[in-house]
């Protein structure tokens, strides 16, 4: 489960922090679930959820700074909206939410990010109109889709955790200050996040446990080059009409949500390139940018205020655009190649992380993995007979 980077720099109407009851137990470092879930430490170590917070994540670092900027250049103090999800164990989230206090790396509740805590003492969800937070547990029992066999200590069992309702309290809906969805999931379309995002894996769940599958807890989204591949089914074909090479396309978006889903700075797109005998590149569906051919351009952009294209969460004043592949929808692309000199053709669906027109804004971006790199989740060659 990827979380959204930027979509939280908001100026809140008012901060609002998670439901913890008065006395309610500590939270506990993830590093101590680890002598009796070591797989599952393992993994969450590579998720983004323990990579979430600002102190970890230099996308996500980046684009605070970049909003802190533009309050600061505005005249105002810019609050860590972000702080609900992306550090949600924090002990003062309401005055980071505020701007009166800055995150601090040497907390460690903000640099764990979303620890197992969190997530595992949730007892119920509390539904907003700009975003949903959560209501923690008192006695500090950890809960799953079901009972443990045996622990060593407080345990329990929650619906919430056994399709995407848990999933939904953060990734649910987001609105920014002027009330423009940045993301919405809800509306996008749900099924079980768990069935594609902690899919099931050999090994018990725990050292006690005498199950033989567990829940990943890599939770892979938009990182992960396997969910990516899982992402969208693609059939083509070169036809010959009166003559004339005809490729025909389809891609399917395999989820039921969204492709690419609500992170608003992600981006992906349909690549035809045709080759002569040599391998040179003569003909394609575009010659600059995927931009040339919308309907083959997977994205979703805001504008702002003076109708600006592709500004960030923060500014935006409406949808520029949404060409993204919907859930479970099929797009159609036919292409004649009208250049004899075309031997062979590659089909390809390309995938980024950030767009390049977000890198040239906020150069520190670039910092990320991955951040200036075209992925391809589908590539294949045909001959041009």
């Amino acid at each position: 489960m990827a979380f959204i980077l930027i979509a939280l720099l908001l100026l809140p109407a008012a901060a609002r922090a998670h439901e913890v009851p008065d006395g309610a137990a500590p939270y506990e470092k993830s590093r101590r679930c680890s002598a009796c879930h070591p797989a599952v430490y393992k993994e969450w170590q590579t998720s983004m959820h323990s990579m979430s917070s600002t102190h970890k994540d230099p996308a996500h670092s980046a684009m605070f700074g970049a909003f802190l900027d533009d309050m600061k250049a505005a005249g105002k103090d810019g609050g860590y909206n972000c702080v609900t999800c992306h550090m949600p164990m924090a002990d003062n989230i309401k005055a980071l939410m505020e701007g009166t206090e800055r995150p601090n790396a040497e907390l460690w509740k903000e640099d764990e990010g979303i620890g197992c805590a969190f997530c595992h003492r949730v007892e119920e969800v509390v539904e907003g109109k700009d975003r949903n937070l959560f209501k923690i547990n008192k006695d500090g029992s950890y809960v799953a889709s079901g009972m443990a066999q045996r622990a060593p200590h407080g345990v329990g069992a929650n619906p919430l955790f056994t399709g995407g309702q848990m999933c939904m309290g953060c990734h649910s809906h987001l609105e920014n200050q002027s009330g423009v969805a940045i993301c919405s999931m809800k509306e996008e379309g749900q099924g079980n996040c768990l069935s594609c995002h902690m899919e099931s894996k050999e090994g018990p769940p725990s050292i006690e446990s005498e199950k033989e599958t567990h829940a990943s807890h890599e939770m892979g989204g938009g990182h992960s080059l396997a969910m990516l591949a899982k992402a969208v089914k693609v059939n083509a074909a070169v036809k010959k009409t009166q003559g004339v090479s005809i490729v025909e396309i389809e891609v399917t978006n395999m989820a039921s949500h969204a492709f690419p889903s609500t992170m608003p700075m992600r981006m992906a797109w349909l690549k035809l390139t045709g080759f002569d005998a040599a391998k040179n590149a003569v003909f394609a569906n575009y010659k600059e940018t995927p931009l040339e051919d919308k309907n083959a351009l997977f994205m979703k952009a805001f504008k702002g205020a003076k109708d600006e294209i592709g500004v960030p969460a923060w500014k935006a004043e409406a949808v520029a655009f949404d060409t993204r592949l919907k859930g479970s929808e099929m797009r159609k692309f036919s292409y004649p190649i009208d250049n004899d000199a075309v031997k062979y053709v590659t089909v390809e669906v390309i995938y980024r992380l950030f767009s390049p027109g977000a890198l040239k804004r906020y150069p520190l971006l670039k910092k990320a993995v991955d951040a200036d790199k075209n992925i391809a989740i589908y590539k294949k060659e045909f001959t041009i007979q």
